[in-house]
């Protein structure tokens, strides 16, 4: 009982309020507008989630689907992840934090990796899904 009470009273820090959202998006891989996923490293980003959803092609036959949101003061209007300019990593230009390509935080004051959704591949087809 005791260790109830002392969690209850527990503060949350800027990284524990990362809002929640349902995902249920299906792209086909074949539209123009997703041919970058055609190869490896390829990368889109779409509507869905939070903030968006940024597509990353991992392998031939991964891809991945992380959450837009940055894991840093989620609740901040500009805390919106994008690929930077170089190609070769995630960034968020409001808290400078940066993230590699499977999720996790490289830099900046993040210490939480971005919210990563479920992909599933079925021919051209790529849903993602929480």
């Amino acid at each position: 009982m005791m260790v109830s009470l002392l969690m209850a009273c527990e503060t949350t820090g800027p990284e524990d309020q990362i809002p929640a959202a349902i995902v249920d998006e299906t792209i086909i891989l074949t539209n123009q507008q997703y041919l970058s996923l055609q190869f490896v490293g390829g990368h889109v980003a779409i509507a869905g989630g939070v903030r968006g959803i940024i597509i990353y092609r991992a392998s031939a036959n991964e891809y991945r689907a992380f959450e837009r949101n940055c894991s840093f003061e989620p609740l901040n209007s500009c805390a919106r992840v994008e690929v930077d300019g170089s190609g070769l990593f995630l960034i968020d230009t409001c808290c400078a934090s940066t993230f590699s390509f499977e999720g996790f935080p490289t830099g900046g004051p993040a210490t939480l990796p971005l919210r990563l959704y479920n992909t599933i591949l079925q021919g051209d087809l790529l849903r993602i899904i929480n």
